[in-house]
Formats: C-alpha cells, structure tokens, sequence
C-alpha cells in the first residue's frame, strides 16, 4: 500500500508538472456558421487552467508524504 500511494504521488507531481509547463490541454469546438444543412466549426486547443497543476502537484505532494509515513 505504500508504494502504491507513493507511486500515486509520483504521478500527480509530474501531472501537475505538465499542466503548470502547458504541456496538456483540451479541444474546444465552437459552430461558427450555420446555413441550411451545413455548418462550418472551429477546433481550438486550450491549455488547463495553472491553478489546476498547482493543485494537483500539491495533492501529489500530500499523497506522497502520507505513503512515506505510512505503516502497515
């Protein structure tokens, strides 16, 4: 249990690594015209929001402390 809550951890950190370097993000999709049947629609890809890594980064870092100090 322990290592796998550290292992855990270790994944979190490097998440919140790469949302925090802007290496992650989401599409988007927007219908910009509309005519009869057809319609023409732009993809935009959008980093995740920085607090979101620095959260889970912190939530890593948590987990990790909690597995070293695990005993069992």
């Amino acid at each position: 249990m322990r290592r796998i809550l550290i292992a855990l951890g270790l994944l979190l950190i490097g998440a919140g690594g790469a949302i925090g370097l802007q290496l992650i993000s989401y599409p988007t999709e927007h219908e910009i015209v509309k005519i009869g049947t057809m319609s023409a629609s732009l993809t935009r890809e959008r980093p995740i929001p920085l607090w979101l890594g620095g959260v889970t980064a912190l939530t890593g870092l948590i987990i990790v402390a909690l597995g070293a100090r695990y005993r069992g």
